[in-house]
């Protein structure tokens, strides 16, 4: 995504936080054009209407929450970035941003138009951006949070089983009886999910963590 501009959305149920957060992703060398919502309604419609690359949501709104339109914008949008904004670090809402797909968290009480843009630019890079305290917390207390946020599938629970094993994509291919294309992108979901870089790291949080 480098030297190109691209369109963000920010929804918040607060108009005014929801503007101020917007004038601050305006001064992001990444944007072309910012939008704003003020519920989970808008939010879609906008989305449906423009090319979104990036939406800043609020994982806390009335009736259809930040966190749960997060999940419904992924499942039709999967290449849609998206940072969830909390007010707080609770463990509670990290781990349902977690789970609901997010890219990155942001704390509204602590952000400022540097990081806006730092977070920005990362998640269009394809990588995950988490503000300082909740990285903190992810690192010191992962084990709770992904108790909480790592829910897997019998197929992902079958996969990670195998990749802790050593497994290739060729040898789990086999084993499961499906495509190496498919097994790729099974396994490029885990490191989204799990937030982990590489099969490496994904092993390593697995084993230390118990998820198996």
């Amino acid at each position: 995504m480098a030297g190109l501009k691209c369109s963000v959305l920010v929804v918040d149920d607060h108009v005014l936080v929801c503007e101020a957060i917007a004038a601050l992703v305006e001064k992001s060398d990444a944007i072309h054009k910012v939008f704003t919502a003020f519920s989970a309604t808008q939010a879609t419609a906008i989305v449906q209407s423009n090319r979104i690359q990036a939406a800043l949501i609020d994982a806390r709104m009335p009736k259809t929450s930040g966190i749960e339109l997060t999940a419904q914008l992924l499942t039709e949008y999967p290449t849609l970035k998206i940072v969830g904004m909390t007010s707080f670090d609770e463990d509670d809402t990290v781990a349902e941003m977690l789970q609901a797909g997010v890219h990155g968290v942001l704390l509204k009480r602590s952000t400022n138009g540097q990081e806006i843009n730092d977070c920005l630019n990362t998640v269009l890079a394809g990588k995950n951006y988490f503000a300082p305290e909740v990285k903190e917390k992810l690192a010191q207390n992962w084990y709770n949070l992904s108790k909480q946020a790592l829910r897997f599938t019998k197929r992902e629970r079958e996969l990670l089983t195998l990749i802790c094993e050593g497994q290739s994509n060729k040898q789990i291919a086999e084993t499961l009886s499906l495509q190496s294309s498919t097994i790729e992108d099974y396994r490029k979901a885990l490191l989204k999910k799990t937030a982990t870089k590489n099969s490496a790291e994904l092993i390593a949080l697995v084993l230390r963590n118990g998820l198996l």
